[in-house]
């Protein structure tokens, strides 16, 4: 029993089951950890990493246009869908690489076979049964599917980076971060792309002025969409999708692509051995220190629900191991997590939204700009930034900062450091601005509603 007695054993390696798993070690536990699939989880393998390096590929069609404007030309622009499969391999390739040596020079012993929970002590990790004091559940989500009569056809988040080619016409099911992404990458890439929601809006749960600024950008890039006319049904004909709609209209495309949420990937763990308790959603209910309802089981990231963002996890993989070492117990914050959505332009944003500062703060001030940055002025491309701030009107405090343009993530990432060190407008104001840049704005904003 000994082999195989760890202090605390990760189940699923992505971004924050490795990172508890590596410092956990460092500190002197001894760690085991076991994933099934690739290394580095869903974000490097199947989400953040690839689609950022796909979303840089498609604004290269941008850029040969704008490049017009500064009097370069060039009559050879070709791009190979192939070639970025390949080379996108390759670097994911190069992620897991290093994600094995990190966590083999930090001392972890890697199981590379799913586990399932024996008792809340034990588990069987392939052929092999493993006992830990502790566990840590960091197995991340899968894509939701819907019951289509084409099912088997349509494409998920999780296979779409490696179509065999680009389609002609491709559609877009669902409106969150991953739908809305997707659409400016293919768009991007030259395919007639639309997006399909059962709302009246992307981006549920963004300020309402962005979104609606963001949409009308998309629009004019080409992404179209069809607002409260989701599908009803999906089928194949030949090699074409024909979709009806909820409106009794129908349309043929080349491609189907279903990102309408993601849930627990919770198939293979056998949760009910251990009793831990779950959500209405499957998600894993956690106290505040990551506890569940089995007191040496832990969970974090997207399977408790809470923000799926990787950085998130990452951050709960470290409350995690301190708790776990400390008698002073530290609750975890989920107040001014900045986050971006990598469409075309970028959108970034940090702390409130309009429409729930005004729901939690008597006293709100909302400042906005729009404007042409200088890098397009020359060119017929139609991007625009827009920028909103919302404070406190009783004490300046920065209640929310919200960003759409070029390198949006960049920008917002460093106000956000002011954001959450609770910064006023007044002290961000008396910042002189870098000229000409698009974030000297935010330091001179005046026009408020």
């Amino acid at each position: 029993m000994s082999k195989n007695l760890f202090d605390l054993f990760v189940i699923g390696a992505g971004s924050g089951g490795v990172r508890a798993a590596r410092i956990a070690s460092t500190k002197g536990l001894k760690v085991g950890l076991a994933e099934g699939w690739d290394l580095g989880g869903t974000c490097v393998n199947r989400g953040c990493v690839p689609k950022k390096l796909y979303s840089f590929s498609s604004h290269f069609s941008d850029d040969f246009d704008l490049m017009k404007s500064f009097g370069w030309s060039s009559s050879k622009i070709k791009f190979s869908w192939k070639s970025l499969i390949k080379n996108k391999k390759n670097e994911i390739l190069r992620l897991n690489n290093v994600y094995d040596s990190l966590l083999k020079k930090s001392g972890v012993k890697i199981f590379k076979n799913y586990a399932a929970f024996l008792n809340k002590d034990s588990l069987i990790v392939g052929k092999k049964t493993v006992f830990s004091k502790n566990f840590l559940i960091a197995v991340g989500t899968k894509p939701k599917r819907m019951n289509f009569s084409a099912l088997k056809s349509i494409k998920t988040s999780d296979d779409i980076f490696d179509i065999k080619e680009l389609p002609k016409k491709l559609l877009i099911l669902g409106g969150g971060y991953i739908a809305v992404e997707f659409a400016s990458i293919f768009n991007g890439l030259g395919v007639n792309t639309k997006i399909s929601i059962r709302g009246k809006q992307i981006l549920k749960g963004f300020d309402h002025d962005m979104v609606e600024n963001l949409m009308n950008q998309m629009q004019i890039k080409g992404i179209k969409f069809e607002l409260e006319n989701f599908p009803t049904d999906i089928y194949r004909k030949g090699k074409k999708f024909i979709v009806c709609f909820r409106n009794g209209s129908s349309d043929e495309f080349d491609l189907v692509l279903e990102a309408v949420g993601r849930e627990p990937n919770l198939d293979k763990i056998n949760l009910g051995n251990v009793n831990v308790k779950v959500n209405e959603n499957s998600s894993i209910i956690v106290d505040n220190y990551f506890r569940t309802s089995q007191k040496n089981i832990f969970a974090i990231g997207d399977v408790i629900d809470k923000i799926q963002l990787t950085p998130v996890a990452i951050a709960e993989a470290m409350n995690v191991v301190h708790n776990l070492q400390s008698k002073k117990k530290i609750k975890f914050n989920y107040q001014n997590v900045p986050t971006a959505v990598f469409t075309n332009p970028n959108f970034a944003c940090v702390g409130m939204t309009e429409e729930t500062a005004r729901r939690k703060v008597k006293n709100v001030k909302v400042f906005t700009s729009e404007f042409r940055p200088l890098r397009f002025s020359m060119s017929k491309l139609k991007d625009k930034v827009f920028v909103k701030m919302i404070i406190n009107s009783k004490n300046e405090k920065i209640l929310g900062l919200h960003y759409i343009g070029e390198s949006a993530a960049e920008i917002i990432q460093g106000f956000a450091i002011a954001i959450v060190n609770g910064l006023t407008k007044s002290e961000i104001d008396k910042t002189i601005g870098i000229h000409p840049t698009s974030a000297e704005e935010i330091v001179t904003l005046k026009n408020w509603k």
